[in-house]
């Protein structure tokens, strides 16, 4: 449980270092990273499935502008010309296609979950096993295998590098050690993009609904966990040491989302009822 906790904090404080220094330059620091993401995650857990729509239009609009910049600048056309064509063409395309695009974002999340809910499970024992080695082996350029002892500078690097970095380099150890969860973990991970894929299509107001519950709730805590690391770290160490207590308090956060959602989301009902009370 320890290492889960590890290896979530670790990820916390990748996804806001990318906030710090990736496109996101303007955040100064970690405490208005945790405020942006938080407030980004309850917006979205709360009007997320209601707004999906006019926010992926919205999207689509924006960056048909910056094609149709981009094309005004490579040809010399009129830049207005170009960036009101391209918003409105590339803006119909994103709305008439919204359906497909809630399917691809409802395979991510599914799969993500169940990726996670396979990975505490069946990988955890694996993970801890790769921790405690793959900072100590160095390989040589002749194969062989030479055990080494890191350095501070070293041990901080591997904590915060990558993620991408330490999922290829993990799934190797893995596939070496253990083959058939390897196999697995792989067709779980399809079966559910598939999964998640039909049922963005199908069912669009349902995996609306879930998806963005699943990642505001996400976002929250990892905005929340973020502040209290800065402001009460001693909090945040005993949720740290109490999943339980931790996954009540997510879990009621995204019941509730679920039913806000599923309320805001409905269609009108008293729309409908007032003919019928006229009548």
């Amino acid at each position: 449980m320890d290492e889960l906790a590890n290896i979530l904090d670790q990820t916390r404080q990748y996804a806001v270092g990318q906030l710090e220094g990736g496109s996101a330059s303007w955040l100064t620091n970690q405490v208005v990273a945790g405020i942006g993401v938080l407030l980004l995650g309850v917006g979205l857990s709360v009007l997320g499935a209601k707004f999906a729509r006019a926010g992926l239009t919205t999207a689509f609009v924006v960056f048909g502008g910056s094609v149709g910049m981009w094309f005004s600048n490579l040809t010399g056309f009129a830049p207005l010309i170009c960036v009101l064509t391209g918003s409105l063409l590339i803006g119909l395309i994103g709305f008439q296609t919204f359906k497909l695009w809630i399917g691809v974002g409802a395979a991510i999340v599914f799969s993500s979950v169940a990726m996670g809910a396979f990975g505490y499970d069946q990988l955890l024992p694996h993970v801890v096993e790769y921790q405690e080695t793959a900072s100590l082996v160095e390989q040589t350029p002749d194969g062989k295998t030479n055990f080494t002892v890191p350095t501070i500078s070293e041990q901080n690097n591997y904590r915060i590098r990558d993620p991408r970095v330490w999922a290829t380099d993990f799934w190797v150890f893995l596939t070496d050690r253990d083959m058939n969860t390897a196999n697995n973990a792989r067709a779980l991970g399809i079966v559910a993009l598939l999964t998640g894929l039909c049922m963005g299509l199908i069912a669009v107001r349902w995996a609306l609904i879930l998806a963005t519950s699943i990642v505001g709730t996400s976002m929250v805590t990892t905005g929340l966990a973020t502040l209290m690391t800065h402001s009460v770290p001693d909090t945040y160490q005993a949720f740290n040491k109490n999943p339980v207590l931790l996954g009540v308090v997510v879990g009621g956060f995204l019941i509730t989302s679920l039913v806000l959602q599923t309320l805001l989301s409905r269609k009108g009902s008293s729309d409908k009822a007032e003919p019928a009370d006229k009548s």
